[in-house]
């Protein structure tokens, strides 16, 4: 074999493979992301290698063919394999065994199911010399097979007989090893022993070819073993819905259980979601979906089908990608699973949907080289734009002027590119919508449906000069850039230090914090910190682990570390403090607890947290039996109904609206807006002890009126909250345009963003 300049070539194929993988960040070791660059590289030239091979030496017997060329297949495979292993010593790998495992189970075994196919290409091949062309399109064909698999169901995972296992979404960084990937390469595996063992049975070196009539009849038990062998894997195949291996369309909604139809929307949710429930998902679709289609001129037809998953496991188990909302716009599908109504990503996944009518097939997006190749940054950009994304009480504008002050604005060229998705999300979405957005405005909305249709922007460097210029009169407070600190400092997928390790390691620190298991809680914030030094979410983790721990002088330390680090963005410092002080009110130190509170409240961060440490204050400012109460409700980590209890407790001993605006807000989240409703009222007429409790009362109002059918209440209502910040008020606009669609079946939306941007030239 190392006589055989096709293996000799291969081998320096594989070494080239091997030594850009280790100067690619995300996939120089060993891991799920080079399994899969292998899988799909190496296998071509194992199955050509080996069809090679089996033509030179057809007097050999057929389990020697099969057993040196599987040998070849696996060598082609250990040289980047090896390669991968000692860049480790130069890159940190955080779970050599899992990303062994990985690269195992993909291209090994692709590699030894190709060195297969090769001889048996070979041997029963009528005309030889292309035998080794046809060994290797067959890996290139099933690797097209998989991207059918992905084009042509709602599932996102592939799993490949020769690639392996292609996870889904790239920025879906828990990726684990799923156990229906064990035994669909278990079936693999089998596949490979069945067709080595048939070869042997039939193969006739002294003829050097097939005989299939005398060679069946002397040999029929290995040869009927054998098919029996191929029978089972064909029945995996086969049944590969029921194992895992592949879903449908109709699967999924079997497993969801209830299918509803609205005006543009097809909904499948989970059987039991009540009838009230269904009928808000799927008004809110219909609504995004005439929104959109009035915002881009856009006019089929055709329904957008939004599938509904009961939990991010529930979704990851059935289409493969957990956390990250995804849709398929060729399919005109969206799958999301239920938070809490109205679901804030449905709009923004919704567009995709809708923008399939501009964009280029294949996929129906914003793509070049014939449609082949997405364009992300417009595809994203244009879907945040329409749908203008408030994250964190930012607006895209105003993530971008931070950004741009910061130094850190991507450049429109990488921006609207495929070099947008080597950015971390959050720079990247936030600024991409704010520049398609500002194409919009300057260009008119046919400027942005022609660069969907072609993948590209006209005149993309005198738009971003404008555009930055633009940005420099967008208005941002200190308050707004502290708050941006945390989702800046977040790196990039293809530049973090083991992105999955950690991404598991969080996972399991909510739920070690949520079993309030402070050992465990310690034990996995100092595995995170192993990795990551600068993971400061872990370090303010650990401060309430180590306070409640009673290791009161180590808990101060890392809080202090935090407080003096400048790398430190401030509201990682506030969640900190946070927990440091919910310790100190734990272990009885009010007065303590008072105090950090109070710092705390100094520090920027969104409006939620803010909230609950304004009532963590008031509670403490309380009679004993008040702060018992609000401890229990706050700390105390109760059910939605003892919440309800203690918060009935509450109102009966404070003269303000907090104990009912409190019960009103749990009763708000299970969806019981008709019980809500008189509570909110009392809440008012009592009156709330801080103004941004008065500012929420004002938006739960707006909820909850407009879920009851009550439309000019809940209009005044988001009237009345508008004025609070850029943020609030595109919350406020997107309200009004859904009570005027809820009202009239109609719709005249404006573009998300303030008024006084620059307009479309005539």
């Amino acid at each position: 074999m190392t006589k055989l300049r096709i293996f000799r070539f291969s081998i320096v194929v594989a070494a080239i493979v091997g030594i850009t993988l280790a100067f690619l960040p995300l996939l120089g070791v060993h891991g799920v992301e080079s399994a899969l660059a292998m899988g799909l590289l190496l296998p071509p030239w194992v199955g050509a290698t080996a069809a090679s091979y089996t033509l030179l030496n057809r007097r050999v017997r057929g389990v020697d063919l099969m057993l040196r060329a599987i040998g070849a297949g696996l060598g082609i495979w250990a040289v980047p394999t090896l390669i991968l292993g000692l860049n480790a010593l130069r890159v940190r790998q955080c779970a050599p065994g899992e990303g062994l495992l990985f690269v195992v189970l993909g291209p090994a075994v692709g590699c030894a199911l190709a060195a297969s196919v090769g001889v048996w290409v070979a041997g029963a091949a009528r005309r030889p010399r292309f035998a080794p062309l046809v060994a290797a399109a067959i890996p290139v064909g099933a690797a097209l097979v998989g991207l059918w698999s992905f084009y042509a169901t709602p599932t996102v995972f592939v799993f490949g007989a020769f690639a392996g296992y292609f996870p889904g979404a790239i920025y879906d960084d828990l990726v684990q090893l799923p156990t229906r990937y064990l035994t669909y390469r278990a079936s693999t595996v089998v596949a490979v022993l069945a067709l080595s063992l048939l070869f042997d049975a039939l193969w006739n070196p002294d003829a050097g070819s097939l005989d299939w009539k005398g060679r069946t009849r002397s040999r029929l038990g290995t040869v009927l073993m054998a098919v029996g062998a191929l029978a089972i894997v064909g029945a995996s195949y086969w049944h590969g819905e029921e194992l895992g291996h592949w879903v449908s369309k109709d699967y999924i909604a079997q497993q969801l259980g209830k299918t509803e139809r609205g005006e543009h929307c097809v909904g499948h949710m989970p059987r039991e979601t009540t009838p009230e429930d269904a009928r808000r998902l799927l008004e809110d679709c219909d609504f995004h979906v005439e929104r959109a289609r009035r915002l881009t001129g856009m006019r089929s037809d055709e329904p957008v089908t939004a599938y509904f998953f009961r939990s991010q496991d529930e979704k990851k188990e059935l289409i493969g990608i957990g956390r990250t909302l995804v849709a398929k716009p060729w399919r005109r599908e969206v799958y999301l699973q239920i938070s809490h109504w109205p679901e804030p990503i449905l709009g923004h996944e919704v567009v995709h949907a809708v923008l399939s009518e501009a964009g280029r097939r294949p996929f129906a997006v914003a793509a070049t080289f014939g449609g082949l190749i997405p364009n992300p940054g417009i595809v994203e950009g244009a879907a945040v734009a329409l749908a203008w994304d408030v994250r964190d009480d930012l607006d895209p504008d105003q993530w971008s002027r931070i950004m741009l002050d910061r130094g850190e604005l991507p450049p429109a060229d990488t921006l609207m590119s495929v070099g947008f998705s080597r950015l971390p999300a959050r720079r990247a979405y936030m600024a991409a919508g704010s520049l398609i957005r500002f194409l919009i405005i300057t260009r008119g909305i046919d400027a942005l449906l022609d660069a969907y249709g072609r993948g590209e922007i006209d005149g993309l460097g005198d738009l971003e000069a404008q555009w930055r210029a633009y940005l420099d009169e967008v208005a941002v407070t200190s308050h707004e850039r502290g708050v941006a600190e945390v989702a800046l400092a977040e790196p990039s997928i293809f530049s973090a230090v083991c992105p999955h390790a950690l991404a598991k390691l969080r996972m399991d620190l909510q739920g070690d914090a949520a079993a309030r298991d402070d050992a465990r809680v310690l034990q996995t914030c100092r595995a995170i910190l192993e990795i990551d030094d600068a993971e400061a979410q872990a370090r303010a983790a650990l401060v309430g682990a180590l306070a409640r721990s009673g290791k009161q002088d180590e808990a101060l330390a890392e809080l202090d570390s935090l407080r003096d680090a400048m790398t430190a963005p401030r509201p990682i410092v506030a969640a900190a403090l946070e927990v440091y002080a919910d310790a100190n009110w734990t272990l009885g130190r009010y007065d303590e607890a008072a105090a950090l509170y109070d710092e705390l409240l100094a520090l920027p961060r969104t409006d939620g947290p803010s909230r609950q440490s304004e009532v963590k204050r008031l509670a403490l400012a309380s009679d004993p039996a008040e702060r018992d109460l609000l401890y229990q409700m706050l700390l105390g980590r109760t059910s939605s109904a003892v919440a309800v209890h203690i918060a009935q407790a509450l109102s009966d001993l404070r003269d303000d609206g907090l104990g009912p605006y409190l019960e009103a807000r749990q009763l708000a989240g299970q969806g019981e807006y008709a019980l809500a409703l008189p509570l909110l009222r009392a809440a008012k007429r009592r009156g709330l002890p801080t103004l941004r409790l008065d500012r929420e009362l004002a938006r739960l109002f707006g909820i909850t009126y407009f879920a009851l059918g009550e439309y000019e209440r809940s209009a005044a209502a988001w009237e009345e909250r508008s004025s609070i910040s850029r943020a609030a008020e595109a919350e406020a606009e997107l309200w009004l345009e859904r009570i005027e669609y809820a009202e009239t079946g109609a719709i005249n939306p404006k573009l998300g963003g303030p008024s006084s941007a620059p307009q479309a030239v005539p």
